[in-house]
């Protein structure tokens, strides 16, 4: 077990800023070279949706440009790559990287953007709820790879880090299919812990500059943090991830998991920090609506969970004054319970599994949460 976490100050997104923070960052871990020299370096950040960096949705380019530099100054060949919440298609992805800013991080710095949107199914025989999985080819082909995560909310996992930010990896419209096999919450993020322990993440980075409070990973507002945090552990840096958040493990059901697994300690105060002092850095993020039910649901027996969750968690609820009738919510929805009618979006309750997939990919943010009771 890992337990060192760097905290990192970054006040803002200047390039200058946030380059020497990195700097500073990887120094705690030896350095890039130390790290990774030489190797074939795989950079995975959040690019949930073509949200311009000023949204806060998505991990600012400033962050992964100083991380490029970092590892090319040491050798490394490197690339850029992640499969957003929609299709996986190359005409997709030069849009993604266009519209956050991915583009012009390669065009500067030389990195490589990857458009093979091919797959490899990966095996983990080990694994608490999936033996095989489905990745995203430069994931598997990668000799160093770094989660750059951002600090957010998340109205179904209720936090999403560096762990989280993996399901990224999972190709495209193969995400909802995973949602309908696993649509509870402790299932589905004990399959994300499986998928991070699948895939080894070498080191991890979360941009904590500004962040994402309310009614994330999409629909929120911004929280300013001005920290990064980073190591080699995931499961350790989300773990300082919530305490800067004001979050509790038994709340975020990733952590809880990992911490079963005895992958990281009980209490984020058991890590060893490393930079700045964490007490300088504990805030409070507003939480999403649909808050998980902590550890009292873990006291139910598991065949009486799925009542609880429909009674105590919110359904999502379409705001149809600021609905575009696009059809996003419709096309990622994994039990195929959304239709436009007249131009807005309309959900199908009966068969609906609150996975919030239409919240995080709706571009106009026309979705919020309601708690409804079904007749």
């Amino acid at each position: 077990m890992d337990k060192r976490v760097a905290l990192i100050e970054c006040k803002n997104y200047d390039e200058k800023i946030v380059e020497e923070s990195i700097h500073r960052l990887l120094a705690q871990f030896g350095g890039a070279k130390e790290l990774a020299g030489g190797k074939k370096v795989l950079i995975k950040p959040n690019l949930l949706m073509a949200r311009e960096p000023r949204d806060f949705t998505t991990t600012h380019p400033s962050v992964v440009k100083a991380l490029v530099r970092e590892f090319m100054n040491a050798g490394c060949e490197v690339t850029i790559a992640d499969s957003c919440g929609g299709m996986y298609t190359t005409q997709i992805l030069k849009k993604l990287y266009s519209v956050t800013g991915m583009a012009k991080v390669a065009e500067e710095t030389g990195a490589t953007l990857n458009y093979d949107t091919s797959d490899v199914e990966m095996e983990y025989a080990s694994g608490k709820r999936i033996s095989k999985v489905p990745i995203i080819k430069p994931v598997h082909d990668a000799e160093f790879i770094v989660s750059v995560a951002k600090l957010k909310t998340h109205g179904f996992a209720y936090y999403t880090g560096a762990v989280k930010n993996l399901f990224g990896v999972i190709p495209g419209l193969t995400k909802p299919m995973f949602h309908a096999k696993f649509p509870e919450k402790e299932e589905f993020c004990e399959m994300i812990v499986d998928l991070c322990q699948l895939v080894s993440p070498d080191f991890s980075v979360i941009d904590g500059v500004v962040g994402m409070q309310g009614k994330g990973p999409s629909g929120g507002t911004a929280k300013e943090a001005g920290l990064l945090l980073g190591g080699v552990n995931p499961h350790a840096v989300d773990l300082a991830g919530i305490r800067v958040m004001g979050f509790k493990s038994e709340d975020v059901p990733t952590i809880y998991d990992a911490q079963e697994r005895g992958l990281i300690p009980k209490t984020p105060y058991e890590l060893e920090y490393l930079g700045d002092d964490p007490k300088m850095h504990e805030l409070y993020f507003i939480p999403a609506s649909s808050k998980v039910p902590g550890f009292l649901i873990r006291l139910v027996p598991e065949k009486f969970r799925r009542l609880i969750g429909c009674l105590v968690t919110p359904y999502p609820q379409i705001h149809e004054k600021k609905c575009v009738g696009c059809g996003a919510c419709a096309r990622t929805c994994p039990m195929h319970t959304i239709e436009i009618v007249e131009g807005k979006a309309k959900i199908d309750y009966s068969q609906c599994v609150k996975c919030y997939c239409c919240h995080e990919l709706c571009p106009p943010k026309a979705i919020g949460f309601k708690r409804i009771v079904k007749k």
